[in-house]
């Protein structure tokens, strides 16, 4: 297929969906305040500190002081510099996308490579661990050990890609000198607001974006519709799994979104990382067998 071809097809589908955007005006324009105030009461809240606390703490070393206390153990089992700890750690607080974020900060800082960075990137994918117990405890009520169980799922099955993708040379552990800058605090904060609040609204313009997509994609198919939902948008997805009553069902599905992520999240990592050599694909792939880890393990455990 020849460029205009591809071209004259791109430009059909966009058309298209502009005509289904005017069609559905009044869902989009609802689905579009929804999607903004989930950014602004649930990602919003729990991303913007954790973006500039990580930004402070990498500027004041904190990294190099995790690193030299237990940074042998990413090390040893695997086999990245000790820097990994600490993506590892701010990544299970923060929750996702936040690792793209301290990840790119630190290539940029010179403190790991791409090469590095593009596998720290492939398992430190984690939801927000209370945005996780919130929405879970909606889909699941009065169901604990169960919201437990999938949430010690979510969070293994990255062990076990951090695992099976590491690579096959073993670094040994070193310890990092500090370079002990002096910095200004308050360039540092401008500077670090500047960042996030930058990051933060290009995951609202995503996560609109998804809603709407979502919006003129719907079906008459209940679950076909959650699936899409899922696939395009994680939170909107666990929203309507809350309407189903088959208990296998809601498990396989909560399972499959968080540890994929979403359309949205996926975009939301590759725009951060737009401007580095971070490679997209191994995170593709780690999601892919993040989602069939999930599913395997809620069906027989």
């Amino acid at each position: 297929m020849n460029k205009e071809k591809k071209n004259i097809i791109i430009l059909i589908m966009i058309l298209t969906l502009l005509i289904l955007i005017f069609i559905n005006n009044i869902e989009v324009k609802q689905n579009i305040i929804t999607a903004t105030e989930i950014w602004l009461t649930q990602v919003f809240p729990s991303l913007f500190p954790m973006f500039i606390w990580s930004n402070i703490l990498i500027a004041y070393e904190f990294p190099e002081i995790l690193a030299n206390k237990i940074g042998f153990l990413f090390t040893k089992i695997f086999h990245t510099s000790s820097y990994g700890v600490f993506v590892f750690i701010m990544s299970i607080l923060a929750g996702t996308p936040s690792s793209a974020f301290i990840i790119k900060n630190l290539v940029e800082t010179n403190k790991i490579n791409e090469k590095e960075a593009s596998y720290l990137l492939t398992f430190t994918f984690f939801s927000n661990p209370l945005f996780l117990m919130n929405i879970l405890s909606l889909i699941f009520p009065q169901n604990s050990i169960l919201i437990l169980k999938i949430i010690l799922i979510h969070y293994s099955s990255n062990l076990i890609i951090g695992f099976l993708f590491r690579p096959k040379t073993h670094k040994t552990f070193q310890k990092i000198q500090k370079q002990n800058k002096r910095m200004d605090l308050g360039n540092l904060i401008s500077t670090s607001l500047k960042k996030s609040l930058d990051t933060l609204l290009l995951i609202l313009g995503t996560i609109c974006f998804y809603f709407i997509m979502t919006t003129i994609l719907k079906t008459n198919n209940q679950i076909l519709n959650i699936i899409i939902s899922g696939f395009f948008e994680l939170t909107q997805g666990l929203n309507k799994i809350m309407t189903l009553e088959n208990l296998y069902l809601k498990k396989i599905l909560a399972i499959s979104f968080i540890s994929f992520g979403g359309l949205s999240i996926h975009t939301q990592i590759k725009s951060i990382i737009s401007d580095t050599n971070i490679k997209y694909l191994p995170f593709l792939k780690g999601r892919i067998l993040h989602a069939i880890i999930g599913i395997i393990a809620i069906t027989f455990l």
